[in-house]
């Protein structure tokens, strides 16, 4: 099965998908309002733990700000846990807090690897557990984790890291909420924080900011001036809708009562300067004189401030931790809510696509017959299709034209050599002629003078070769030969017009091979197979058609003209009688005004005497000039026959059954059998990359796999409830 053809079916399953889901959505809303919403965070929650989230973007609260700007107070007034400030773990990378109501007070810290480790060090960060019931041991067990995640080594040199530390906290006064925090900006480096680590941060936080469904609450410091501050430039940057993101003002309590910064932050507030769609927050948490506030004092203090403060002015719902918790809880939820049957389609179509590309990569192969068998599948699938793509027998996916595809031609190898023919025969009959011979009483189709003549300087051309070809013919009659010379200097221009036709079919026929074993192999072998086998055999294949070309062209350069087609005798006939009424009705025209197809059908006054003169004088009989005449046109008549015929014996004697008929022998079965165990090994061997992305796809697949299993139980679950709610 093509990739094409698995994300048809994908597609086609992820549409029947979404409308379920959004059936199951529309009817378990109401039970999911008017209960609780935990279900949808946890199943977020478990997808990110199968390391979903690495591949589809997945609803969530991204947590970010400049360093000191009150990340870290802003999450302990969130969930109660005390998160290391200054030089501590959230500074070092992204840590997912995962709050939950429960019966009892528990912490458990787990680590989430990056993609880029290896194996052994996954295996390793994933077995590390940490767990607590004490919150005073939660910094214990950040020490731990970090030390796991190697960024407590002696040498210092590893000071960020792209794991991803999970805390899960379970109070009984908790609320339901999952935020994921970042480590903060910075742009002056230091001895702890380089300049390539300012980068480094940069780069995770924009790209957690890129994930479409990334909910930003932009945390910004009242006490230092806005400009300095990059989060909310990077949010508008690339959320400049600002349809997805929450500013956060936290140490409104720094700035002096009055001045031009508190004016400036209030406003801010009240989303008159930079808009917002979700609006602003304000935040006052504890400084480092109420460190030991309990949360009840916190809180208290915090509601003091703001009702005695300027900030009072504000909607009560803009203002405190409180607020602040129930506005994340709503957003959160509506933006899972809404996103989650998109989400489901996009899990599904990257387990359909991870499919194609592992059975694309074909299983591990070490041993000779592993090899030769995975180029004995490759053989039969690019013989299928090249036979399909000759054919014109488009019904394999592959063939497939989508929307803004732009290869879909070149893979219709048939229609593509049929355009390349059609457009080869039309240059034919424009420029496959070397002289364009324009009638004296015409004008010429082409405009640089050195490729037309007038047809009366012609003939002076053609009375002088008459001369040079002179034989045994008597006076007043001309060789034979003339019509073959002047041919031969006519169809000059076939030959580099033809040699062009060569390189356009062999380049569409490479191009048609690239692109089916592009479909069916990884690119180690594609590069091997195109470069060691198909290019070559393609190489010969155009040679041959070359030799043919050429055969074809000989007989019009090297023998007298033959024919036996009586075209010829009628194209003369047709091209002397065009010629005669012409010279018939320019003679009418100047003795009475009227031409044949313009006299009355009354009768009319006509001076006789002078038409019949006229007449013969006009038509009167020049042996030599009626020779030359006749070898022209004669000429003129054989060369329309012979390009007729040349261009379909190129059509078919040399590109079809040189090139394009030979096509599915380059790589037959046959071809594969009768490999040496050398290029068995040598073609069908695989280099390390492909090793590599089997590991990484398989791991993404697992990964999918696991997070569809746990949305297909979410969504029998929530059918069950929506049914057992209608029930009651």
């Amino acid at each position: 099965m093509t990739r094409k053809q698995t994300k048809k079916q994908a597609s086609k399953h992820a549409n029947m998908t979404t409308n379920l889901a959004e059936d199951i959505s529309q009817k378990t809303s109401g039970f999911i309002q008017s209960s609780n919403h935990r279900d949808l965070l946890d199943i977020v929650d478990s997808l990110r733990s199968h390391g979903v989230s690495h591949y589809i973007d997945l609803p969530q609260i991204i947590v970010c700000g400049s360093q000191s700007s009150g990340k870290s107070s802003t999450l302990e007034a969130l969930s109660g846990i005390s998160f290391p400030t200054a030089e501590g773990l959230c500074t070092r990378f992204a840590t997912e807090l995962v709050l939950r109501r429960g019966d009892k007070h528990e912490v458990k810290v787990h680590i989430q690897p990056s993609p880029n480790r290896t194996d052994v060090e996954r295996i390793r960060l994933s077995s590390f557990a940490g767990e607590t019931r004490d919150i005073d041991a939660f910094p214990k067990l950040i020490e731990a984790a970090k030390e796991a995640m190697g960024l407590t080594g002696s040498d210092g040199s590893k000071i960020f890291t792209a794991d991803v530390l999970r805390v899960e906290s379970t109070s009984p006064t908790a609320s339901n909420l999952t935020l994921v925090d970042l480590p903060g900006l910075f742009g002056a480096s230091d001895k702890n924080q380089s300049e390539d680590d300012a980068t480094l941060v940069e780069n995770l936080v924009t790209g957690y900011m890129k994930q479409r469904r990334s909910i930003i609450l932009a945390v910004i410091a009242a006490d230092n001036p806005f400009a300095n501050q990059p989060v909310t430039r990077f949010a508008r940057k690339i959320d400049p809708a600002g349809t997805r993101t929450l500013g956060l003002i936290t140490k409104p309590d720094k700035i002096d009562v009055g001045s031009e910064s508190e004016a400036y932050y209030l406003e801010l507030a009240q989303n008159l300067n930079v808009k917002l769609n979700l609006g602003w927050h304000v935040l006052r948490n504890r400084s480092h004189a109420t460190a030991k506030d309990s949360i009840a004092e916190r809180d208290k203090r915090e509601a003091e401030f703001f009702a005695d403060s300027v900030w009072s002015t504000l909607d009560e719902s803009q203002l405190g931790v409180e607020r602040l918790r129930s506005r994340l809880i709503n957003i959160l939820w509506k933006q899972i809510r809404t996103n989650l049957p998109t989400v489901k389609v996009e899990v599904q179509a990257g387990i359909a696509d991870c499919r194609a590309k592992l059975t694309q990569l074909g299983q591990a192969r070490s041993t000779q017959r592993e090899k030769h068998t995975y180029l004995q599948r490759i053989s039969s699938r690019l013989s299928k299709l090249s036979r399909a793509a000759i054919d014109g027998v488009y019904a394999d996916p592959f063939f497939e034209s989508f929307p803004g595809q732009q290869d879909a031609f070149t893979r219709r190898l048939r229609a593509n050599v049929q355009k390349i023919l059609a457009d080869y025969a039309e240059k034919m009959r424009e420029d496959g002629h070397a002289l364009e011979i324009v009638e004296d009483d015409m004008n010429p189709t082409r405009t640089a003078t050195r490729r037309y003549m007038m047809r009366g300087d012609y003939l002076s051309l053609v009375k002088e070769l008459t001369m040079e070809c002179r034989g045994r013919e008597l006076p007043g009659t001309y060789n034979p030969l003339v019509v073959g010379d002047l041919f031969c200097r006519q169809c000059k221009p076939w030959g580099p017009i033809t040699q062009n036709l060569v390189e356009q079919i062999h380049e569409a026929a490479a191009d048609n091979f690239n692109k089916i074993v592009s479909e069916i192999c990884d690119e180690n072998t594609r590069s091997r197979l195109m470069k060691w086998h198909i290019q070559p055999a393609l190489h010969l294949l155009r040679q041959k058609l070359k030799d043919k070309v050429d055969e074809l062209l000989k007989p019009h350069s090297a023998i007298h003209p033959i024919t036996y087609n009586d075209y010829l005798t009628k194209e003369v006939q047709k091209i002397q009688t065009e010629r005669h009424d012409r010279l018939f009705d320019e003679i009418s025209k100047a003795q009475c005004k009227y031409t044949s197809e313009t006299a009355p059908v009354q009768p009319v006054q006509v001076n006789l005497r002078s038409l019949l003169w006229a007449l013969k004088s006009g038509t009167r009989p020049d042996v030599e000039e009626y020779s030359a005449s006749l070898a022209a046109d004669v000429a003129a008549a054989y060369y329309q026959v012979a390009l007729k015929k040349f261009t379909d014996d190129i059509s078919v004697d040399a590109i079809e059954t040189c090139l394009i008929q030979r096509l599915p022998e380059v790589l037959s079965p046959d071809v594969i059998w009768d490999l040496s165990q050398e290029d068995v090994e040598r073609l069908g061997s695989e280099d390390d990359n492909t090793v590599k992305e089997r590991g990484e796809l398989t791991k993404q697949l697992d990964s999918l796999e696991k997070g569809l299993k746990d949305l297909d139980a979410f969504t029998a679950r929530a059918a069950v409830r929506a049914v057992t709610k209608d029930e009651l």
